[in-house]
Protein backbone atom coordinates (compact mmCIF):
# COMPACT_ATOMS: atom_id res chain seq x y z
CA UNK A 1 0.00 0.00 0.00
CA UNK A 2 2.68 2.38 0.66
CA UNK A 3 4.72 1.64 -2.33
CA UNK A 4 1.72 1.93 -4.60
CA UNK A 5 1.38 5.26 -2.48
CA UNK A 6 4.67 6.97 -2.83
CA UNK A 7 4.89 5.89 -6.87
CA UNK A 8 1.02 7.35 -7.12
CA UNK A 9 1.75 10.85 -5.16
CA UNK A 10 5.47 10.70 -5.28
CA UNK A 11 6.81 13.71 -3.00
CA UNK A 12 7.28 13.22 0.86
CA UNK A 13 5.30 9.68 0.43
CA UNK A 14 8.40 8.43 -2.51
CA UNK A 15 10.69 10.02 0.51
CA UNK A 16 9.30 8.20 3.42
CA UNK A 17 8.90 4.86 1.79
CA UNK A 18 12.44 5.11 0.54
CA UNK A 19 14.00 5.77 3.84
CA UNK A 20 11.91 3.35 5.34
CA UNK A 21 13.39 0.72 3.01
CA UNK A 22 16.60 1.98 2.52
CA UNK A 23 17.30 2.64 6.42
CA UNK A 24 19.99 0.75 8.30
CA UNK A 25 17.53 -0.58 10.14
CA UNK A 26 15.47 -1.94 7.76
CA UNK A 27 16.88 -5.94 7.97
CA UNK A 28 18.21 -8.16 5.46
CA UNK A 29 16.94 -11.49 3.54
CA UNK A 30 13.81 -12.27 5.08
CA UNK A 31 14.13 -10.22 7.99
CA UNK A 32 12.35 -7.09 8.27
CA UNK A 33 12.78 -4.57 10.83
CA UNK A 34 12.02 -0.88 11.17
CA UNK A 35 12.00 1.02 14.54
CA UNK A 36 8.59 2.62 16.05
CA UNK A 37 9.44 6.36 14.32
CA UNK A 38 9.89 5.17 11.38
CA UNK A 39 6.37 2.82 11.40
CA UNK A 40 4.75 6.09 13.11
CA UNK A 41 5.61 7.80 10.09
CA UNK A 42 5.03 5.56 7.33
CA UNK A 43 1.07 5.09 9.15
CA UNK A 44 0.92 8.61 9.04
CA UNK A 45 1.72 8.79 5.57
CA UNK A 46 -0.25 6.30 4.42
CA UNK A 47 -3.42 7.99 6.48
CA UNK A 48 -2.98 10.75 5.02
CA UNK A 49 -2.79 9.51 1.52
CA UNK A 50 -5.63 7.53 1.54
CA UNK A 51 -7.43 10.59 3.50
CA UNK A 52 -6.43 13.37 0.58
CA UNK A 53 -8.25 11.51 -1.76
CA UNK A 54 -11.04 10.03 -0.44
CA UNK A 55 -12.52 12.96 0.70
CA UNK A 56 -13.05 13.93 -3.00
CA UNK A 57 -13.99 10.30 -3.62
CA UNK A 58 -14.93 7.90 -0.41
CA UNK A 59 -16.13 5.19 -2.59
CA UNK A 60 -13.56 5.09 -5.27
CA UNK A 61 -15.29 6.16 -8.28
CA UNK A 62 -13.92 8.23 -9.72
CA UNK A 63 -10.66 10.24 -8.95
CA UNK A 64 -10.15 7.49 -6.08
CA UNK A 65 -9.71 5.12 -8.78
CA UNK A 66 -6.16 6.09 -8.89
CA UNK A 67 -5.66 3.65 -5.63
CA UNK A 68 -6.43 0.61 -8.10
CA UNK A 69 -2.97 1.26 -9.40
CA UNK A 70 -1.38 -2.15 -10.10
CA UNK A 71 -4.50 -4.25 -9.22
CA UNK A 72 -5.27 -5.72 -12.79
CA UNK A 73 -1.89 -7.70 -12.99
CA UNK A 74 -1.76 -8.07 -9.29
CA UNK A 75 -5.08 -10.26 -9.12
CA UNK A 76 -4.20 -11.93 -12.05
CA UNK A 77 -1.06 -13.44 -10.47
CA UNK A 78 -2.49 -13.88 -7.46
CA UNK A 79 -5.03 -15.96 -8.86
CA UNK A 80 -3.38 -18.05 -10.86
CA UNK A 81 -0.80 -19.07 -8.29
CA UNK A 82 -3.73 -19.53 -5.90
CA UNK A 83 -5.18 -17.71 -2.62
CA UNK A 84 -2.11 -16.77 -0.02
CA UNK A 85 0.51 -18.00 -1.97
CA UNK A 86 1.32 -14.39 -2.71
CA UNK A 87 0.67 -11.37 -0.24
CA UNK A 88 -1.99 -8.50 -2.16
CA UNK A 89 0.85 -5.47 -1.42
CA UNK A 90 3.09 -7.42 -3.18
CA UNK A 91 1.09 -8.67 -6.05
CA UNK A 92 0.64 -4.89 -6.43
CA UNK A 93 3.44 -3.65 -6.65
CA UNK A 94 4.60 -6.44 -9.16
CA UNK A 95 1.50 -5.03 -10.86
CA UNK A 96 2.79 -1.84 -10.58
CA UNK A 97 6.12 -2.66 -12.63
CA UNK A 98 3.97 -4.30 -15.61
CA UNK A 99 2.16 -0.56 -15.58
CA UNK A 100 5.37 1.12 -15.90
CA UNK A 101 6.51 -1.24 -18.52
CA UNK A 102 3.63 -0.35 -20.57
CA UNK A 103 3.78 3.20 -19.64
CA UNK A 104 7.33 4.00 -21.65
CA UNK A 105 6.31 1.37 -24.11
CA UNK A 106 3.20 3.62 -24.40
CA UNK A 107 5.36 6.72 -25.09
CA UNK A 108 3.93 8.09 -21.77
CA UNK A 109 6.84 7.37 -19.14
CA UNK A 110 10.45 8.04 -20.01
CA UNK A 111 12.80 5.52 -19.38
CA UNK A 112 14.63 7.69 -16.50
CA UNK A 113 11.13 8.03 -15.11
CA UNK A 114 10.49 4.73 -15.08
CA UNK A 115 14.03 3.74 -13.49
CA UNK A 116 13.07 6.39 -10.61
CA UNK A 117 9.61 4.19 -10.50
CA UNK A 118 10.68 0.67 -10.33
CA UNK A 119 13.96 1.09 -8.88
CA UNK A 120 11.53 2.12 -5.56
CA UNK A 121 9.60 -0.77 -6.54
CA UNK A 122 12.52 -2.86 -6.08
CA UNK A 123 13.29 -2.21 -2.44
CA UNK A 124 10.47 -3.99 -1.33
CA UNK A 125 10.43 -6.66 -4.10
CA UNK A 126 14.04 -8.04 -3.68
CA UNK A 127 13.75 -9.24 -0.09
CA UNK A 128 10.06 -11.39 -1.46
CA UNK A 129 10.86 -13.00 -4.90
CA UNK A 130 7.81 -14.74 -6.77
CA UNK A 131 7.84 -18.27 -5.67
CA UNK A 132 8.98 -21.13 -8.00
CA UNK A 133 7.71 -22.54 -10.20
CA UNK A 134 5.68 -19.84 -12.02
CA UNK A 135 2.66 -19.98 -13.16
CA UNK A 136 2.33 -19.54 -16.81
CA UNK A 137 2.02 -16.38 -18.74
CA UNK A 138 -1.44 -17.79 -20.52
CA UNK A 139 -2.79 -18.79 -16.84
CA UNK A 140 -2.16 -14.73 -15.78
CA UNK A 141 -3.44 -13.73 -18.94
CA UNK A 142 -6.58 -15.21 -18.68
CA UNK A 143 -7.23 -13.94 -15.32
CA UNK A 144 -6.04 -10.33 -16.24
CA UNK A 145 -8.36 -10.51 -19.44
CA UNK A 146 -11.45 -11.38 -17.05
CA UNK A 147 -10.53 -8.33 -14.32
CA UNK A 148 -13.70 -6.82 -12.68
CA UNK A 149 -12.88 -3.47 -14.21
CA UNK A 150 -13.32 -4.45 -17.60
CA UNK A 151 -15.57 -2.68 -19.53
CA UNK A 152 -15.30 0.24 -17.78
CA UNK A 153 -12.93 1.41 -20.67
CA UNK A 154 -14.85 -0.35 -23.72
CA UNK A 155 -11.60 -2.47 -23.95
CA UNK A 156 -11.57 -4.31 -27.14
CA UNK A 157 -10.61 -8.30 -27.14
CA UNK A 158 -6.89 -7.47 -27.51
CA UNK A 159 -6.88 -4.73 -25.00
CA UNK A 160 -6.33 -4.48 -21.29
CA UNK A 161 -6.72 -1.21 -18.75
CA UNK A 162 -5.48 -0.11 -15.46
CA UNK A 163 -4.03 2.99 -13.99
CA UNK A 164 -0.90 4.11 -15.66
CA UNK A 165 1.85 7.13 -14.97
CA UNK A 166 3.68 9.93 -16.55
CA UNK A 167 6.31 9.63 -13.41
CA UNK A 168 6.10 9.30 -10.19
CA UNK A 169 3.17 11.77 -8.80
CA UNK A 170 1.78 12.41 -11.83
CA UNK A 171 -1.49 10.22 -12.81
CA UNK A 172 -2.41 9.65 -16.79
CA UNK A 173 -6.29 11.72 -16.28
CA UNK A 174 -8.92 9.87 -18.04
CA UNK A 175 -12.64 10.49 -17.84
CA UNK A 176 -12.85 6.35 -17.74
CA UNK A 177 -12.15 6.28 -14.07
CA UNK A 178 -8.88 6.95 -13.92
CA UNK A 179 -8.06 4.13 -15.83
CA UNK A 180 -6.65 3.97 -19.44
CA UNK A 181 -6.83 1.08 -22.22
CA UNK A 182 -3.72 -0.36 -24.23
CA UNK A 183 -2.67 -3.23 -26.01
CA UNK A 184 -2.87 -6.08 -23.61
CA UNK A 185 0.49 -7.42 -25.83
CA UNK A 186 2.25 -5.52 -23.40
CA UNK A 187 1.37 -7.22 -20.12
CA UNK A 188 2.56 -10.50 -22.05
CA UNK A 189 6.05 -9.21 -23.09
CA UNK A 190 6.18 -7.62 -19.41
CA UNK A 191 5.31 -11.36 -17.96
CA UNK A 192 8.03 -13.12 -20.62
CA UNK A 193 10.25 -10.77 -19.32
CA UNK A 194 9.70 -11.42 -15.69
CA UNK A 195 10.10 -15.02 -16.11
CA UNK A 196 6.52 -16.66 -16.39
CA UNK A 197 6.93 -19.48 -18.44
CA UNK A 198 4.92 -19.79 -21.79
CA UNK A 199 2.99 -22.84 -23.00
CA UNK A 200 3.23 -21.76 -26.40
CA UNK A 201 6.59 -23.38 -27.77
CA UNK A 202 7.73 -20.02 -29.39
CA UNK A 203 5.78 -16.68 -27.42
CA UNK A 204 8.67 -14.16 -28.30
CA UNK A 205 7.58 -14.73 -32.13
CA UNK A 206 4.32 -14.83 -31.19
CA UNK A 207 4.25 -11.51 -29.21
CA UNK A 208 6.67 -10.03 -31.90
CA UNK A 209 4.28 -10.53 -34.60
CA UNK A 210 1.32 -9.22 -32.53
CA UNK A 211 3.17 -6.26 -31.69
CA UNK A 212 3.86 -5.77 -35.53
CA UNK A 213 0.60 -6.16 -36.52
CA UNK A 214 -0.87 -3.39 -33.65
CA UNK A 215 1.22 -0.48 -34.00
CA UNK A 216 0.77 1.57 -30.82
CA UNK A 217 -0.51 4.98 -30.68
CA UNK A 218 -1.59 5.27 -27.54
CA UNK A 219 -2.83 9.77 -27.14
CA UNK A 220 -4.01 9.20 -30.65
CA UNK A 221 -6.46 6.67 -29.42
CA UNK A 222 -6.59 8.69 -25.96
CA UNK A 223 -8.10 11.67 -28.05
CA UNK A 224 -10.15 9.96 -30.41
CA UNK A 225 -11.37 8.23 -27.43
CA UNK A 226 -12.13 12.16 -25.86
CA UNK A 227 -13.58 12.90 -29.21
CA UNK A 228 -16.42 10.05 -29.57
CA UNK A 229 -17.38 10.53 -25.85
CA UNK A 230 -17.81 14.48 -26.12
Amino acid sequence: ELAKNAALLGGKHAEGFISALSGSDSGSGEEFVISDETLHMLLALGIEAKMTILKEDAYEKTSGMIFEYGHTVSHAIEKAYGDGVVPHGLGVTYGMLSSSYAAEKLGIMSAEDRREHDDLCWLLLNRWALPEPKPSLEMVMERAMKDSKRGICSEAEDEISDVLLVKMGQVVPTKTQMLSKFPCHLVAEWLADMGFPSENAVPAKAIEADKASKPIDFFHAQKADRLVAA
